[in-house]
């Protein structure tokens, strides 16, 4: 099954070709809009089938109107199927610290003639300031967190925000939904917005990685969320079953 899998993509790309240029998802939430992407290296961005259970989990709880956060925004995928999702009286917030993520971002928003989407080209952590990002060959694991020991990698100082002092300032509204895939800095993330999490109580989709699972587990668990596998909705009682993975966290009146 992988060897046609791997013989169909093969095909496809070589009918669209390599070129990173503006091109239309097919399908998926975000199908209809324009994304510039090579498919040689998101051909599931096109074809709508990049995290599917991502997908779902959208369809499943957030709704037209909602305020919603998008940490670590990427080049905008996952904005773009938000957008469509909260529809014009929603309103989706994009965090994305890395210039080249952000060219992309800003012109996949503008493309699609996108209003409700509201970038900011900074960091989410646990403190407003500065710190060092380090940028790999694939920009989609750019992380404050790895690539130490890569002397490949390119290190560029970014600024950093804690999310609950741009809603204490008024700067954000409070959010429903939460999507957060930062590259092992989840820990830095969720500690720099616990007093929103705790007052506004959105669902939370994390990915996490062994750098940021001890910190958003207690964190979560003390706000009084419960953890479940975001591919196969199991519930994760035990922090040992809390690997490197996908997980939805629902707050206990919701789960």
């Amino acid at each position: 099954m992988t060897s046609i899998r791997t013989i169909a993509k093969s095909l496809v790309v070589f009918v669209l070709g390599r070129e990173t240029k503006p091109r239309t998802i097919v399908r998926g939430l975000a199908s209809g809009c324009r994304i510039c992407v090579s498919p040689a290296e998101h051909l599931g961005c096109l074809l709508g089938s990049s995290e599917p259970h991502l997908q779902r989990v959208i369809r499943e709880y957030v709704a037209a109107g909602d305020t919603v956060y998008d940490i670590g925004a990427n080049m905008g995928y996952v904005a773009l199927s938000l957008a469509r999702q909260v529809g014009p009286s929603g309103h989706v917030i994009a965090f994305e610290p890395v210039p080249q993520n952000l060219d992309l971002l800003r012109a996949n928003i503008e493309n699609n003639r996108i209003l409700n989407i509201q970038v900011f080209d900074v960091a989410a952590s646990d403190q407003r300031g500065e710190a060092v990002i380090r940028i790999s060959e694939n920009l989609s694991t750019s992380s404050l967190i790895w690539h130490k020991n890569d002397p490949s990698a390119v290190e560029l100082k970014i600024r950093t925000v804690a999310i609950d002092q741009l809603v204490a300032a008024g700067d954000l509204q409070e959010p429903k939904f939460v999507k957060i895939d930062v590259e092992g800095a989840e820990g830095l993330a969720v500690l720099g917005m616990r007093r929103t999490i705790a007052v506004a109580r959105p669902v939370l989709f994390i990915e996490c990685s062994d750098s940021g699972r001890e910190a958003t587990w207690a964190a979560l668990a003390e706000l009084g969320y419960r953890c479940y596998e975001a591919i196969t909705g199991k519930p994760v009682s035990l922090f040992e079953e809390y690997r490197h993975s996908d997980f939805l966290w629902l707050p206990e009146d919701r789960a």
